[in-house]
């Protein structure tokens, strides 16, 4: 498999504050090279915006690719159920445990609501866009779907470009 259309980066260091409250922005401004959201929240990027950073600001955008979009919401329950809760819950629970407990009676239905889930590039654009509209310029693509080959394959093919052409907003609009 190759990714003519992939392009790596030279070896940056920069470090990268993840926020996802209300002190979050005052903290990655102070600490941080840039801003790692756990959600697509305008207020995060806005107020570190506003404390002086102009570095980037990433987001983990919620994916799982697979040939039908039952197949990869199937797999979001069996390999990343617990981000389902966001991440309110996932950060008080201290164990695998209470994981698993707080995502026992997760549903597929969730899995399509919070993930792009499937082969429909639209979909993973609408997603992409809940955290571009929030001022995000730098998203990461963590397929959790089945067939790691196959997400590859569609992101290059499919993905990669509609996602690079898209615009970071200006973080008035909250989805989170």
């Amino acid at each position: 498999m190759t990714c003519p259309s992939v392009r790596c980066q030279p070896a940056i260091i920069a470090h990268a504050v993840a926020a996802s409250g209300p002190v979050s922005p005052r903290v990655a401004a102070e600490l941080g090279d840039g801003l790692f959201a756990t959600q697509p929240d305008g207020d995060l990027v806005t107020g570190w915006r506003k404390l002086g950073s102009s570095g980037p600001a990433y987001a983990e955008m919620p994916l799982a690719w697979a040939t039908d979009e039952h197949a990869a919401a199937c797999a979001v329950l069996e390999k990343t159920r617990f981000a389902l809760t966001g991440w309110k819950v996932m950060a008080e629970l201290p164990n695998p445990v209470n994981f698993a407990a707080a995502t026992a009676s997760a549903k597929t239905q969730q899995a399509k609501a919070r993930f792009a889930c499937g082969p429909d590039v639209g979909r993973h654009l609408e997603v992409a866009r809940q955290f571009a509209d929030t001022g995000i310029d730098h998203l990461v693509a963590m397929n959790a779907g089945p067939d790691p080959d196959g997400f590859m394959d569609f992101f290059a093919g499919q993905l990669a470009e509609p996602l690079r052409a898209l615009e970071p907003g200006d973080g008035v609009r909250d989805q989170g």
